[in-house]
C-alpha cells in the first residue's frame, strides 16, 4: 500500500487497496467520528448516577409502602370477618 504525496493532485490518495475496503475504511472512520460526538461528560454521567441511585431508592420505597398497603388490606379483611362474626352473634342471641 503507498500513500500519495501530501499535495498536489494525488493529495491524500492511498494505492493498493480495493474500492470496497476504501469505502468501508471511511464508513468506519465516520462511524467513529459520530460515536465520539455523542460521548457523555463526567457531570452527565454523574447526574445518570445519581438518577439511577434515586430510583433505585423510589423503587424500594414503593416496594415498601406496596407491602405494608397489603398487609393493611389483609387486616382489614380479617377485621371485617370477625365483625361479621360477632355481629351474626348478636343478632342470634336477639332472636
Amino acid at each position: 500500500m503507498e500513500v500519495g504525496s501530501s499535495s498536489g493532485p494525488d493529495k491524500n490518495r492511498v494505492y493498493g487497496l480495493s474500492n470496497t475496503t476504501a469505502e468501508n475504511l471511511r464508513v468506519a472512520h465516520s462511524v467513529s467520528t459520530v460515536g465520539s460526538s455523542q460521548s457523555v461528560s463526567s457531570t452527565q454521567y454523574k447526574e445518570f448516577v445519581a438518577l439511577q441511585q434515586h430510583t433505585a431508592q423510589f423503587t424500594e420505597k414503593y416496594d415498601h409502602l406496596s407491602a405494608a398497603y397489603a398487609q393493611l388490606k389483609a387486616d382489614n379483611a380479617q377485621q371485617k370477618a370477625e365483625h361479621d362474626q360477632l355481629h351474626e352473634f348478636v343478632m342470634n342471641m336477639a332472636s
